[in-house]
């Protein structure tokens, strides 16, 4: 039995053109670009060319562009820069944020923002697409607040956001999103894995990331990313009516299910849904052994025994479920996951 992968927004698989790009540099250009031998130079050009793609697409500088080991890193090269400064995140912000940040912790609100901004206040971070309910954050409306806290408390304070989620759906045009700093993820778009980015605004802060370039991993990550921008509108389309269709007829099956979150602002890939009378962790095994594959929260909450993300919203953690969408899904697929879910619902009347 084929199985069906609905787990998209924790990994995605690597694309074949990422694969064959990533092979080209492990194997046949793999000098190390600080090296002074030819080889050196030829990787050095390479990881220079890589850098402009990138920035192409965010309409950045290429010196602007710092590449990491994933979106974690990222993220936590931001809060150390902030260490000890007060910083404000949101209350739904990825576990790399939550963890590691000694902030002050708000719900994605405007006016409480506004007001949570203080003459002392070094950092905001607000993540721009939620990875356990899709919710897309009103990123260009808060760094105006910011801009305008800047002007009016004469302060410097920078806007970071995190957007690992955002590339397959959302266009990521720095200046206009009006950020200071992005964080991005290859292992969400198809890229590969251990391989992050993020943009640092020219003049902001001075952020150093040491060690020898991941060169085969800049290079797929690079292609991914292009390759996002490239399908971006098609494949928003298609996921979209995906979604729409299987949030139709799971309510069929029963009309009690409700979708956490908001179904207008949020990006098509991923469904957090509460279903009556589960558990859903023996729902997802339940799943799991019909060949389906989602999960119960993020993966990087795995030893939380509740989702942060779903007591903001106030939905339960205890029957909720993720579905997220990607490449490979079909409705084919999707209509057997539903007589699945149907069968098994029948089981637990």
């Amino acid at each position: 039995m084929k199985r069906i992968y609905l787990d998209y927004a924790s990994l995605t698989p690597i694309d074949k053109g990422v694969m064959k790009e990533m092979k080209k540099y492990s194997k046949r250009e793999y000098g190390n670009p600080s090296a002074l031998y030819a080889s050196g130079v030829k990787a050095k050009k390479a990881l220079d060319e890589a850098r402009l793609r990138v920035a192409n697409i965010l309409h950045a500088h290429p010196d602007e562009i710092v590449f990491t080991s994933g979106g974690t890193e990222a993220n936590k090269l931001v809060l150390e820069t902030f260490a000890g400064k007060k910083i404000i995140i949101s209350n739904i912000e990825h576990s790399s944020i939550i963890k590691n940040a000694k902030a002050e912790r708000v719900p994605v609100d405007l006016d409480i923002i506004k007001k949570s901004i203080t003459q002392d206040t070094a950092l905001v971070s607000i993540m721009l697409v939620n990875n356990e309910i899709g919710s897309i954050q009103p990123i260009k409306e808060i760094a105006k607040i910011v801009r305008d806290a800047n002007k009016n408390l004469n302060t410097e304070i920078l806007f970071h956001t995190d957007a690992c989620q955002a590339p397959l759906h959302l266009p990521l045009y720095v200046e206009k999103l009006g950020v200071d700093l992005l964080t991005l993820d290859g292992s969400k778009m198809y890229g590969p894995r251990g391989i992050g980015m993020l943009y640092v605004k020219r003049g902001t802060v001075k952020i150093v990331r040491k060690g020898t370039e991941n060169l085969p991993g800049i290079m797929g990550f690079a292609y991914a990313l292009e390759m996002a921008e490239k399908m971006r509108e098609k494949e928003t389309t298609r996921v979209a009516e995906l979604k729409d269709y299987f949030i139709t007829e799971l309510q069929k099956i029963n009309k009690e299910i409700k979708v956490n979150g908001s179904l207008e602002n949020s990006v098509p890939n991923i469904l957090n849904v509460s279903i009556p009378n589960i558990d859903n962790e023996f729902f997802i095994l339940q799943l799991d052994a019909m060949g389906i594959e989602c999960s119960t929260k993020s993966a990087c909450l795995r030893d939380e025994d509740e989702s942060y993300v779903l007591k903001a919203i106030g939905a339960d953690s205890r029957n909720s479920v993720r579905l997220s969408f990607g490449r490979g899904t079909r409705r084919g697929e999707l209509r057997k996951v539903l007589k699945i879910i149907e069968k098994i619902l029948q089981q637990t009347k």
